[in-house]
């Protein structure tokens, strides 16, 4: 389970893209589009641009500290104990993703697919899949995400190419949607759906040379950028901005745009199929590194055991919502908004102590 210094740039940047870039097709551009409706594509450029100082603050303290990983850099610059509790921050910030989206993603499931199959029956099947996967380690894990990316990423360019006839682009206008100001807000409140950047900093050491890791990440976040934007683009140009509003599965919702002809039909079960394989891998790498926070807070010398835990965790905070809708809309909406400050801002003061002590000196 442990780290061995094996993984290449490729898979670095693999695993992170389809950790990040999984954003488009879930429910947060409906959560966004509640506030800033057509001005929806927007808002992630404007999290990405306020977070991204932050991240590459953190990268740049790595880099310095080239022996650590997140939890040990965070050890080093404040002590232990404050160290060990804003590693506990992010592994509570990885809980909550953990659930929240676990959750909406067997919501999408069973709504469009499985109506009449238990939802608790769904969850234990799919986090029991997740934690077989995320068993086998990072190398493993490193792997399939490098080897099914191509496939991942064809279908997602291959949805955007048949979808393209429906895209109207005066549907984009006004430019702002709800307002300058509304935008803007969002575009800061939700600055937390790229948090799962500094997730992926627990596998700093992950790479032969720490440069191979900085590589890979920095440019999957870049393209999971440009992934994200395109997606949402393509939602409100499809969708009037009433319709996005009230669209849950937008991504399942513009397959169904998508025909063959008379002799192909529900084409959408196809890239359901990828879809759903995505997000496993998705899932798989979120409770492995997970448990690899956990792990490294509580100095674990594996931390292999703490995944069916964690497992279970997710299954059971996942199925206690009645109201997933309630869930979504209203606490996730308020999580996301809390973390988005402790993101942008925590970065600054690491920099901060660590300049004040010296030890950022050439």
């Amino acid at each position: 389970m442990q780290n061995n210094g094996f993984l290449k740039t490729r898979e670095i940047f693999a695993i992170a893209l389809i950790f990040v870039s999984l954003k488009a097709t879930d429910s947060t551009p409906t959560l966004i589009a509640q506030k800033t409706q057509n001005a929806t594509w927007m808002v992630p450029i404007i999290s990405f641009l306020l977070i991204l100082p932050s991240f590459l603050l953190m990268i740049y303290l790595l880099k310095k500290y080239n022996d650590k990983n997140l939890v040990e850099l965070f050890e080093a610059v404040t002590g232990k104990w404050i160290g060990k509790l804003l590693g506990l921050v992010i592994f509570l910030f990885c809980m909550s993703a953990l659930m929240f989206e676990s959750r909406n993603y067997i919501d999408q499931i069973k709504v469009l697919y499985f109506h009449n199959s238990p939802m608790e029956i769904m969850f234990f099947l799919f986090i029991g899949v997740v934690f077989f996967g995320a068993k086998k380690g990072i190398e493993v894990i490193g792997f399939t995400a490098w080897i099914s990316f191509p496939i991942i990423q064809f279908t997602a360019i291959l949805v955007i190419v048949l979808i393209s006839g429906e895209v109207i682009i005066q549907r984009a206008f006004p430019i702002f949607g709800s307002g300058l100001e509304q935008v803007l807000t969002q575009g800061y409140s939700k600055a937390a759906i790229f948090g799962e950047l500094f997730v992926l900093l627990i596998a700093y050491n992950a790479t032969k040379e720490s440069r191979m890791f900085r590589k890979g990440l920095l440019l999957a976040a870049f393209v999971g950028l440009i992934e994200i934007v395109v997606f949402y683009f393509v939602y409100i140009t499809v969708f009037d901005y009433n319709s996005i509003q009230k669209a849950a599965f937008p991504f399942h919702d513009i397959t169904q745009f998508i025909s063959f002809g008379n002799f192909f039909t529900n084409i959408e079960t196809v890239f359901m199929i990828f879809w759903l394989f995505a997000a496993f891998l998705k899932f798989i790498i979120l409770i492995y590194f997970t448990a690899w926070i956990f792990g490294t807070i509580f100095n674990l010398k594996s931390f292999e055991p703490i995944l069916l835990p964690i497992s279970l965790l997710t299954i059971l905070g996942g199925i206690l919502p009645f109201n997933s809708g309630l869930t979504e809309l209203v606490y996730h909406e308020r999580l996301l908004a809390w973390l988005s400050l402790f993101f942008i801002a925590f970065p600054i003061v690491l920099w901060l102590i660590a300049w004040k002590k010296g030890e950022l000196k050439a």
